[in-house]
């Protein structure tokens, strides 16, 4: 659920695609009131070679000024198995982009007088190790030093629990029995991601608000924000336009199998709604605009967290290029970066079969979705390429190509 997917998939059933025969065939889906440019045109390329390398069956992409799409068009097949083509209705995945509804939740409990977010995680959950020492602003900005519950030594490990489902206690105790180590780190001195500390801040709001948080995400955040097809994914749902997700079939460089199944409780609050490249623009658009969130507690959401000696943490080694050393700007399950000198707040996401990513130049009102249902990162190429996509999509949405 981090912003690279989770790994270690196993092979439960097989499909051989047609995505060799690239060309008319792979561009398909629905486009509604694109700007057509050469930025877009180079998008496009993009996305056909792609699927094109196996790298996914399917991408949706849409920009949004104002909520308002000005491109946006699906390429590929949603689902293998049916023919389905992948359109901007296409509802998928979307692993930690989560993340910044539960910031944002979090957020909203605290204007409402009902927390605050300096408030110790003990308040809520006592018995959880070291909730005494950690904040929920540290857990938010992943500065809390806990662990990560999906970085098993033993992939096997993860999926053992990961097919079963768990009610919210369950859930609390598998935290603690899987993070290991609990802590890299004491709180407030580094920053580490840490899908722990998501999924115990979905049990904060479930204290704090008497009910499940998935029903505090659809009254308060999607409702407002006018979403249609965004929800907290739960696998037996029947979801029109669903696409499904696939991973890399080993041995063959251009085949698909489905993708591990995961239950939806076991991401929790760190990773488990389900969306569409429209929905994400119109979330942005709601967010940034204000309808979400009073104007303090939408600056609370985005000021970058700091550590306990009120620097901005480093970018960790994992992360940085060689040699490389600068400042991590994390809020509120967001990061802030400037592409060309224009500020630009995203987040991705990954889970078994899906990657995502979800960016907005707020000066700009301009907001980005790519979504894919794969996760074969695995295939040489493959990062180069979906970065290239990802990031030629946010260059032509402002024009910067």
């Amino acid at each position: 659920m981090g912003d690279s997917p989770m790994k270690g998939q196993q092979l439960v059933m097989e499909r051989r695609t047609a995505l060799g025969l690239a060309g008319a065939a792979m561009l398909m889906g629905a486009t509604r009131g694109w700007a057509q440019g050469a930025g877009w045109t180079k998008v496009e390329a993009l996305a056909a070679d792609f699927l094109a390398k196996g790298f996914s069956p399917g991408v949706a992409i849409t920009a949004a000024r104002d909520g308002q799409p000005f491109y946006s068009k699906g390429f590929g097949m949603a689902n293998l198995e049916t023919g389905a083509a992948v359109t901007p209705a296409s509802v998928f995945r979307i692993g930690s982009v989560t993340k910044q509804f539960t910031g944002a939740a979090l957020a909203l409990l605290e204007a409402e007088g009902k927390l605050s977010l300096n408030d110790r995680l003990a308040k809520f959950l006592p018995a959880f190790p070291g909730a005494a020492e950690v904040t929920l602003l540290q857990m938010l900005h992943h500065t809390s030093g806990y662990g990560n519950y999906t970085n098993q030594k033993n992939p096997a490990d993860f999926h053992s629990f990961g097919r079963l489902n768990h009610d919210p206690q369950a859930l609390e105790d598998m935290m603690r029995e899987q993070t290991n180590p609990m802590f890299v780190f004491s709180p407030g001195t580094d920053w580490r991601y840490s899908n722990t500390a998501y999924v115990l801040l979905g049990r904060v709001i479930e204290r704090v608000t008497g009910a499940p948080y998935a029903d505090y995400f659809a009254k308060r955040l999607f409702a407002p924000a006018g979403l249609i097809a965004t929800a907290v994914d739960n696998e037996a749902d029947v979801v029109p336009n669903r696409a499904s997700g696939y991973s890399a079939k080993k041995g063959d460089p251009k085949a698909f199998v489905n993708a591990d199944f995961i239950s939806m409780t076991v991401p929790g609050a760190a990773g488990n709604i389900r969306s569409t490249t429209e929905d994400l623009c119109r979330w942005h658009s709601a967010l940034f605009g204000g309808k979400i969130l009073p104007p303090a507690a939408l600056k609370r959401m985005l000021q970058p967290g700091v550590l306990n000696n009120g620097k901005l943490p480093m970018v960790p080694a994992d992360r940085a290029k060689p040699d490389e050393k600068k400042p991590m700007s994390y809020s509120l399950g967001l990061f802030t970066q400037e592409i060309e000198g224009r500020k630009f707040i995203e987040h991705g996401g990954g889970i078994f079969g899906f990657i995502s990513a979800m960016g907005t130049f707020p000066a700009e009102r301009i907001s980005i979705a790519v979504l894919t249902n794969s996760n074969a990162q695995e295939r040489e190429g493959y990062a180069a390429a979906h970065k290239a996509l990802v990031d030629t999509a946010n260059r032509a949405a402002v024009g910067l190509l």
